[in-house]
């Protein structure tokens, strides 16, 4: 692995500054042509605008050799002779009304079209502010060059056009080649110039951006060999940094399911260990005595199989309350159960509860009392999930109360946002040391082989699913107080 990082890093730079400089080379390519044929246009279109005028201007020369509206080919000859050898880069041709060349002045006198388009014509004559325009070229058919064009009018009559083509086939030739040695050597100056500037920036910059990947390939390689511990240095706040972050935060995340994991692990096996374990008394306390009556029941005394079948009742009932219970905290941590909150008065609630319970203590002697505040709002939770909260803490303490003990159901009223409910009694107390587990499961605390250890499990659980929390405090030999807190319900 750490042979393999370096090269990754090193493929990375070398395929994303690969795309870099194909990009840059075909980006100078496009802005070398571009320069190029803005350059030839605008030439082309300054030499057009600056010699607009000189067919006009040529009507002036052309019309004393005009009468009666039939032009003298001779003088106009003449003429346009006279014009190449003052100007010999343009061609002139005198057009009739329908575009039939009449006469013409060009180099070496080959003109091979009879007819020159006059659409072109018509357009420049139409549009003085016009772009650049091209028309026919005599000399070679099927290309195009700028002109100069004016109408040649005897009274109203026209008599046909003066059609100049400014620049004869080898100036073309030697101004573009002029023009395009220099602009491309400016361009190919400056562009190469530029070029060797972005590729060194561009460079620096890739290798300054790719370099970062090399802790974060690194930190990834560790997480993945089993080091969960790893994490990605960060000290910017640039985008691949932000990977490093969300690294940080899925490796933080993953730690902490594994933890979880292990967590249900090791509950899963404490689980099958005290399941099994409390399974197994109730069931070979039925096993055995159920055995003995059917071996030796016609030996064994009446009084006594009734005293045998008592037995049994009570491990069945207790077998049955300790599935109940595992059953019903193993659909609370799976949250299979949700509460269902609603509005109802927890005073009403305390009341129905305190009165069955009366019943039940004074058998042992245990009064069971309320201290209720005065106008108590109404809550907002699940009804059925806190009169089993109640329950639990009201058998807890019935269990560990004597004869001449007490139990105080309180509801306080103090604080504007919640209302708490205390379950206090004057038994035997918990031990400091004990406060800590009494709400893990299976923790009895004290010898009680009626206990399941999962009524304090099944309140903490509902408690939290309430967004609240169960809190204790005891004194040992002086009694133990368990409160809660609910939210009080909106008022409408």
């Amino acid at each position: 692995m750490q042979i393999a990082r370096p090269k990754i890093f090193n493929r990375l730079y070398m395929q994303v500054s690969a795309i870099f400089l194909l990009v840059l080379f075909l980006f100078t390519a496009i802005v070398l042509y571009i320069s190029v044929e803005s350059a030839r246009s605008y030439s082309v279109e300054v030499n057009q605008r600056l010699n607009s005028e000189l067919a006009q201007n040529t009507i002036a020369m052309i019309n004393p050799f005009i009468k009666d509206g039939i032009i003298s080919e001779e003088g106009v000859k003449d003429l346009m002779h006279s014009m190449m050898v003052i100007n010999p880069i343009v061609e002139v041709y005198l057009l009739n009304p329908e575009g039939k060349i009449l006469q013409y002045v060009a180099p070496d006198k080959v003109v091979q079209l009879e007819h020159v388009n006059l659409t072109p014509v018509k357009s420049f004559l139409a549009d003085p502010e016009h772009s650049i325009i091209y028309g026919d070229d005599p000399r070679n058919p099927g290309e195009y060059k700028t002109f100069s064009a004016a109408r040649v009018v005897n009274g109203d009559q026209l008599t046909g056009y003066i059609y100049i083509v400014l620049a004869s086939q080898e100036y073309v030739s030697a101004s573009q080649a002029v023009l395009g040695s220099y602009i491309l050597g400016l361009s190919i100056r400056s562009v190469i110039t530029i070029l060797i500037i972005s590729a060194l920036v561009g460079l620096w910059a890739i290798w300054m951006i790719t370099r970062k990947l090399n802790p974060i390939i690194e930190g990834i390689s560790t997480f993945r060999e089993g080091n969960l511990s790893k994490r990605i240095e960060v000290k910017n706040e640039g985008e691949l940094d932000r990977i490093g972050l969300v690294f940080n935060e899925m490796a933080d995340t993953i730690e902490q399911n594994i933890q979880e994991l292990k967590g249900v692990d090791n509950l899963r096996r404490e689980l099958i260990s005290n399941v099994s374990h409390d399974l197994r008394t109730p069931v070979a306390s039925i096993q055995g005595y159920a055995e003995t009556l059917l071996l030796k029941k016609e030996t064994i005394q009446p009084q006594e199989q009734e005293k045998y079948l008592e037995v049994i009742y009570k491990s069945c009932g207790r077998l049955k309350k300790l599935v109940e219970d595992l059953f019903e905290l193993s659909k609370l941590e799976a949250h299979q159960v949700k509460p269902q909150p609603e509005p109802f008065s927890i005073a009403e609630l305390v009341y129905d509860i305190a009165n069955k319970y009366r019943i039940i203590s004074q058998k042992k002697g245990i009064s069971v009392n309320t201290v209720i505040a005065k106008e108590v709002p109404l809550v907002e939770a699940d009804i059925s999930m806190i009169d089993r909260v109640l329950q639990n803490l009201i058998d807890n303490a019935v269990k560990y109360c004597r004869e001449g003990d007490t139990i105080n159901i309180e509801i306080d009223t103090k604080n504007p946002q919640t209302v708490e409910v205390r379950v206090a009694d004057s038994g035997q107390g918990i031990k400091q040391e004990d406060l800590e587990h009494v709400f893990q499961r299976y923790y009895k605390g004290r010898e009680d082989r009626q206990s399941t250890g999962l009524g304090l499990a099944i309140v903490k659980k509902i408690i939290e699913l309430h967004q609240s929390s169960i809190r204790v405090y005891s004194q040992l030999g002086k009694g133990t107080t368990f409160s809660f807190d609910l939210p009080i319900a909106n008022r409408a």
